[in-house]
């Protein structure tokens, strides 16, 4: 199959570089329509560089800016913070330091990697429900100066509808929509425009997109039933030849939406038959830099901080920044920092050569919002406040999220039972996203809700067997360390490799997981919510959410209700709304909750050691998200 690609590939590039002959002009990225109809590169002349000339050029990047207009927590109605500590974030910070920056630095340019139009109420205000003005994304960063787009995978999960106005709106405000391995499912012609060439003072730079092919593992075809996401090393190897050879560029720079882990979801990516989801590392060992290949790439999607002095992406230092020559920039996410690539080029016989690239990131502490862009920005702000201040119901006590993943909690019960509600199911099962989550007594709001449930999921229900329940929550189980007497105050609760949110929790009936046993034993005292044993050979009506039920966090796969992207489970609910929406809706019903309204159907056990490692796991400032 890879040489069959790779033969369509070389087809592929001598059609386009036929067409090149035709006469095409340079793409102005606010002329472009999206979805694109055709695509043709530019043949070009290699540029002159004029004797002993010398141009630094400076791109900045930010990355999953997660619709932090402003730095503020709807969940909260408050700055963000995390237990109690200002995390300085969002894009009018942004805009703050970038003005500086641009005004210190020649020949700035600022770009982004994507998962840009979804994650805070603002954002899903703006895309589903006061949907006839412009999206406050676009908005800004035309405001802004942005200059690149590559969309990500949260872009996808809004839908074609407001994918494709948000990418417009994008063209409208002069920014670039890139992404190469973005293609019409029907035709394998560009979806995007796979790259976007810039001149700055005689320099040639080329952009290119790439978007995480693990999409299908997460996400409802109906997001992205007319596109395919091809493997980013075969889509790099393509389109470099084209940029270097025919549209002729002296710099290149990868913009991915896409991590340099290539390990992590590497197994779920293979049995689901998809790519690789984070290829970012394996373009560059793939591809190299120099004249034909990457200079530098702009990763994105893993929320990490990767510069010349540090790479979260890797805890043990296994990877550095320089892969075969190529830099790698992440800027985290949220707003958080502002990343710079530093670039120096002088002539070398004639032509354009990279001498040098230094890459920098840069923390909004004590950067200030930039007052002009929050006063262009202020009808959006001003109708997002008003949205999230509508109450809903009571909360009949404090309601927290610091113990929410190692106990019963108002807040994971109050999604299980909104499951339960509209799907009729059983049984539920249900993560938690916010252990700085804290609703006091009174109003509980539309921004609460918001703040409990960060993700725009909806809800299905499908029908499992008792043992598959049970390998369902073995798997999830991994989220907790084997702890013991020896190693309770030594060894953390929580497994760093797992992610907060793939540790599912489940109501309808009784069960303990014991810590001191291996994932795949530990799931104990399994009873019916009566008292009599839980029926491992029943069939079961289950309710969870929709990244869930398309295969994200591999829970399905691992208790054999799914294969590879094939459900093979009978489907009994879809939902129509989102899950916030229903959680809306269920507690108007409801009117008040708190923690009468607790089921206590699980525990983790023995108790007494349990208690001791929860504490130390708080204790140690990770409440486990």
């Amino acid at each position: 199959m890879k040489k069959i690609f790779r033969i369509t590939g070389l087809i592929f590039l001598s059609v386009l570089i036929f067409a090149c002959a035709t006469g095409a002009k340079p793409v102005d990225a606010s002329d472009v329509q999206y979805p694109l109809t055709s695509f043709t590169p530019v043949e070009r002349e290699a540029a002159v560089a004029p004797a002993g000339a010398a141009v630094e050029i400076n791109v900045f990047s930010t990355n999953d800016e997660h619709g932090w207009v402003f730095d503020w927590d709807f969940g909260q109605s408050a700055p963000r913070s995390y237990r109690g500590n200002p995390v300085p974030s969002g894009l009018a910070r942004v805009s703050t330091l970038y003005k500086e920056k641009s005004a210190e630095y020649p020949n700035s340019m600022l770009v982004s990697a994507g998962d840009t139009i979804q994650g805070t109420l603002l954002s899903y205000y703006y895309n589903f429900i006061d949907t006839e003005v412009e999206n406050p994304m676009p908005r800004m960063m035309g405001e802004m100066g942005y200059t690149i787009w590559a969309p990500g995978n949260h872009e996808v999960e809004q839908g074609n509808e407001v994918a494709n106005k948000v990418a417009n709106e994008m063209a409208a405000r002069g920014i670039a929509v890139i992404s190469a391995n973005t293609e019409w499912k029907q035709t394998d012609n560009p979806y995007y425009l796979p790259y976007y060439v810039k001149e700055i003072e005689g320099v040639r730079i080329g952009f290119l997109g790439m978007t995480t092919p693990g999409i299908p593992m997460w996400l409802a075809e109906s997001t992205h039933e007319d596109q395919v996401y091809r493997d980013m090393v075969e889509s790099a190897e393509r389109y470099v030849e084209i940029l270097r050879d025919v549209e002729k560029v002296d710099v290149l720079i990868g913009v991915f939406h896409a991590g340099m882990n290539d390990a992590y979801d590497s197994e779920k990516a293979d049995s689901s038959g998809v790519p690789i989801p984070n290829a970012s590392r394996l373009v560059a060992e793939a591809v190299g830099s120099g004249p034909s290949g990457f200079d530098a790439i702009i990763t994105a999607h893993s929320h990490k901080l990767i510069d010349d002095t540090q790479n979260t992406e890797y805890r043990d230092g296994e990877y550095g920044n320089d892969i075969r020559g190529v830099k790698f920039l992440q800027a985290q996410n949220w707003g958080s920092h502002l990343g710079q690539l530093q670039i120096s080029v002088s002539e070398q016989d004639g032509r354009w050569a990279v001498d040098d690239i230094k890459v920098m990131t840069y923390s909004m502490e004590g950067v200030e919002e930039d007052p002009a862009m929050l006063a262009y920005m202020a009808s959006y702000i001003d109708g997002s406040r008003a949205y999230a201040s509508e109450v809903v119901a009571q909360a009949e006590n404090d309601i927290l999220g610091l113990r929410s993943y190692y106990e019963e909690s108002e807040i994971v019960d109050l999604i299980h039972e909104t499951q339960r509600h509209f799907s009729d199911a059983e049984i539920s099962i249900a993560a938690t996203f916010n252990a700085s989550l804290k609703i006091p007594k009174g109003d509980i709001t539309v921004g609460n809700i918001a703040g409990i449930y960060i993700y725009e999921n909806f809800l299905n229900a499908l029908e499992l067997t008792g043992q598959q329940i049970k390998d369902y929550l073995e798997y999830s189980s991994n989220y907790f360390n084997v702890i013991t007497e020896d190693n309770v105050d030594s060894v953390p609760l929580v497994n760093p490799d797992v992610r907060g949110y793939n540790y599912d929790m489940a109501q309808g009936f009784m069960y303990d997981i014991d810590l001191t046993k291996e994932p795949g034993s530990r799931i104990v005292n399994m009873k019916n919510m009566n008292g009599t044993p839980f029926d491992l050979e029943k069939t079961y009506n289950v309710t969870l959410n929709s990244y869930r039920y398309n295969g994200g966090g591999g829970h399905l796969a691992a208790c054999g209700a799914m294969d590879g992207t094939e459900l093979k489970a009978k489907t009994t609910y879809i939902s129509q709304l989102a899950m916030r929406d229903l959680m809306v809706e269920y507690l108007k019903e409801k009117k008040s909750w708190g923690k009468d309204d607790i089921e206590q159907n699980w525990k983790l056990i023995p108790e007494d050691l349990a208690a001791r490692a929860i504490e130390n796991q708080i204790n140690m400032g990770n409440a486990g998200r």
